[in-house]
């Protein structure tokens, strides 16, 4: 009744923690789904998003490489597999098969593989040490904040929930058949030892499909071989057994790599990406088994002394990693070079925000007495590893302090360190849970125990009642803290797609050419060539797997930086004529802008153009007299480069020529905190700076081959005269070739009724036109022909004439 009774606490007490994950990791349901169009959270997962139409289109078939993004060369694919064809098998179940049902529908995986874990966090923790610690280790895991949390809610449908997952899942499977291997006095046995291997192994084949990350725990294990195999050889237990779990584990994990991990073989793929490569890593820890094995065996043989079997141990792995070096230089060199840039932290020329390290501020504001009780829970496992030869205890250190190293280093790895977080912490709590502290009689001055543990009510125990008070106290916490990163005022609005991208985006779905490319097939690299049809939708790179999932259409620039500089020289181009080659050379046919492009995303592109490019040269901060409050008041000042620029010329003045106004700004060369800009003061006769961003201090010259055909609602201003939209659509055309002289205008209407007018002055005799007065599919309409303001002359344009390039 007693063994029920606690059975059904233990049901309860799980069940409640995987209801509180379910609610934390459900927080952004109703921004995702409350719009026109069901979306998922952040870029990334939207390329999931597109691989799994594919897949549920092709299943089982998995595409290694996409035309529809990286356009004009096509992308190849590195990542796994795994979590597409999941999502694509998942998509065949009736009434998930339309888009928007599909997205909803896998949007919940992460919800609930973030469940999933919480069991098997609990089933380690008391595995290692005991119940009270897998139910400490599922609490933490139920409200883990930081990367953990963000990473597995709803609609985060990406690899890094999985990554956490398997290399938890496998954790446990190892962990799992050694005790049982190993956990009593009974001769080991290979039934366990096979049976153990096969499971373990399926993990570790899974982990590498969904993403090669899972190559870290290959390392682990390693380093753990080589631990668990001096301690089981220093306690005479025969090693055939260990060795059958790794080597068994090592192959299957393998054999499921080399079969369903096979990236396009056009291009040769990095060593970390090379399922070859791979594969032979899954097999260094088989290796060491078998090593050691055969040195336990030649130990017996020679009749070697205990006290030598460390420096035998040390002088075999040394002579191991010599050989590889020798033998294998170019494999040994490509190994090190890996690990060395998985520690790097910005292996990318342009810094995205995942690869840097991870502050000490949001470690503590995330992780909080976590980290405090992480470093005395580290070194109770190493003395319970150490003194009670625990080979598990080691076994969690190395991966907490791998992952915990690796997160230092880089913020990505930030959600593998989570799991043994949360099962170091709940060692502590358990140890100081069950403490039993020893007092010294002092009349015998003999070492005397309280009572036991089994005896006393844990409720009379001062530090078990700490160890629930930190329990407590540290899950409530995590819960405020995953609570307000949830409900905080920008609710996640940086990491979708706004309802103005999904209007413009769908609409270009149906009112844009078909590229050609059918975008449901698979193709192969080799193969495929792109039809005379195609054309390309050049954007920043955030917006990249929007327009390849939404718009069905080929992206020129990603989130996996794809041509990061061709956008970036296209953009910042002071010159049409520079940005236009980089058009027609990459058969680039959209361009699509957005208002953060001339401010925050601005700063990326000057990087990425030339590191000698500096905010300054592009802004500064104009400091003016409040005249009713008489207060300074600051604002960003524009320099004529921000102008010049091709984004600027597209987004604020719709490609129109602009007369420039003279400013009178001098500068007094005061810095501006955290930036190379200089605060500007009026008064001074120096024009090189303009408080207006629709006001540019020198003339500008009208764009002849770019024409706006789309905005959207939102504007970002407040006035009529300053009506900048978010987010524009533009196409780039021949443009019709007209003879005349003077400046020639066209009056426009979007379609959004915003009424604009487009100049251009004429050059060498002629004017090159963008947009027809008649024609036009798209709803920015002009309201009539175009006039020469000179002479008063009305010229019609029609829009064959726009396409063609013709002459009139």
């Amino acid at each position: 009744m007693n063994i029920k009774h606690n059975s059904l606490i233990l049901f309860l007490l799980l069940l409640f923690s995987m209801i509180i994950t379910l609610i934390l990791h459900s927080q952004t349901y109703t921004l995702l789904t409350s719009g026109v169009f069901p979306q998922v959270l952040t870029p990334d997962p939207w390329y999931i998003i597109r691989q799994t139409e594919l897949a549920a289109h092709s299943f089982p078939s998995y595409t290694w490489f996409d035309p529809f993004t990286g356009f004009p060369d096509g992308t190849i694919i590195y990542w796994g597999p795994f979590l597409p064809l999941l999502c694509g098998l998942l998509a065949q179940i009736p009434g998930s098969g339309n888009e928007s049902a599909m997205i909803l529908f896998v949007s919940w995986i992460p919800v609930l593989t973030a469940m999933l874990t919480i069991p098997l966090a609990y089933w380690f923790g008391k595995e290692i040490k005991g119940e009270m610690c897998g139910i400490a280790a599922a609490f933490l895991m139920a409200v883990m904040p930081g990367s953990y949390l963000i990473r597995s809610m709803y609609g985060y449908v990406d690899h890094h929930i999985f990554e956490s997952f398997f290399m938890l899942a496998y954790s446990l499977a190892l962990v799992l058949f050694f005790n049982r291997i190993y956990g009593n006095n009974d001769t080991p046995r290979i039934k366990p030892a096979v049976l153990g291997g096969g499971i373990t192994g399926l993990m570790l084949g899974l982990g590498m499909i969904n993403a090669p990350t899972m190559i870290l725990i290959a390392g682990i294990t390693t380093i753990f071989v080589l631990f668990a195999a001096y301690q089981l050889i220093n306690q005479g237990k025969n090693l055939l057994p260990f060795s059958i779990l790794i080597g068994v584990s090592s192959c299957i994990g393998a054999v499921i790599t080399q079969i369903f991990y096979t990236p396009d073989p056009a291009v040769q793929a990095p060593f970390i990406f090379n399922p070859v490569s791979l594969a032979s890593v899954l097999f260094i820890p088989a290796i060491a088994g078998f090593l050691f094995l055969g040195l336990q065996f030649l130990m017996k043989k020679y009749q070697v002394k205990h006290n030598r079997i460390l420096p035998v141990t040390l002088l075999s792995v040394l002579t191991v990693i010599i050989l590889a070096f020798l033998l294998l230089p170019g494999y040994a060199n490509d190994l090190l070079n890996s690990i060395m840039g998985a520690l790097n932290s910005v292996p990318t020329n342009y810094g995205i925000a995942e690869y840097f390290p991870l502050s000490l501020d949001v470690a503590f504001f995330n992780y909080h007495l976590m980290l405090l009780m992480l470093i005395p829970g580290l070194l109770l496992l190493l003395i319970s590893g150490i003194r009670k030869q625990d080979s598990i205890a080691i076994y969690l250190i190395l991966w907490t302090g791998v992952t915990g190293l690796l997160t230092i280093t880089n913020t990505r790895y930030e959600i593998l360190f989570a799991v043994p977080l949360a099962l170091t912490t709940a060692y502590f709590l358990d140890w100081l849970f069950h403490y039993e502290r020893k007092i010294v009689d002092i009349t015998t001055e003999s070492l005397t125990e309280e009572k036991s543990v089994q005896d006393k009510n844990w409720r009379e125990r001062p530090t078990s009642l700490i160890a629930m008070v930190l329990l407590i106290g540290t899950c409530l916490l995590s819960l405020c803290i995953g609570g307000m990163v949830a409900t905080a005022d920008y609710n996640y609005q940086p990491y979708v797609a706004s309802e103005d991208w999904v209007e413009g985006l769908l609409w270009m779905k149906t009112a844009t050419p078909d590229p050609g490319v059918n975008y449901y097939q698979t193709y192969q690299s080799d193969t495929f060539t792109y039809p005379d049809s195609s054309y390309g939708v050049l954007s920043w790179w955030d917006y990249g797997h929007w327009i390849t999932t939404i718009a069905h259409r080929m992206a020129v620039t990603n989130p996996f930086q794809a041509n990061l500089d061709m956008g970036a020289q296209f953009f910042m181009d002071k010159k049409e004529s520079g940005a236009d080659t980089i058009a027609t050379t990459n058969n680039i046919r959209y361009i699509i802008t957005d208002a953060d492009m001339l401010f925050d995303t601005m700063q990326m592109m000057m990087k990425v153009k030339s590191k000698d490019l500096t905010q300054s040269q592009y802004m500064g901060l104009i400091s003016t007299t409040d005249p009713v409050t008489g207060k300074p008041v600051s604002s960003i000042g524009y320099r004529q480069a921000f102008y010049e620029s091709m984004v600027t010329r597209l987004h604020v003045f719709d490609g129109s020529a602009v007369t420039g106004e003279e400013a009178k700004y001098e500068e007094e060369g005061t810095p501006v905190p955290g930036t190379d800009m200089i605060v500007i003061f009026p008064g001074g006769p120096d024009p090189e700076i303009s408080e207006s961003i629709i006001r540019p201090i020198k003339d500008l010259d009208a764009l002849q081959h770019y024409r706006l055909i789309w905005e959207s609602n939102t504007s970002l201003s407040t006035t009529d005269e300053h009506d900048i939209r978010k987010v524009k659509i533009y196409e780039r055309v021949p443009g019709a070739i007209i003879s005349g002289e003077g400046t020639i205008e066209l009056q426009l209407t979007t379609n959004r009724d915003r009424v604009f007018t487009y100049r251009q002055k004429s050059h060498n005799g002629t004017f090159t036109l963008p947009y027809s007065t008649s024609g036009s599919s798209y709803p920015v309409q002009s309201t009539g022909p175009y006039r020469i303001i000179e002479t008063g002359e009305e010229i019609v344009v029609p829009e064959e004439m726009v396409m063609s390039g013709l002459e009139k």
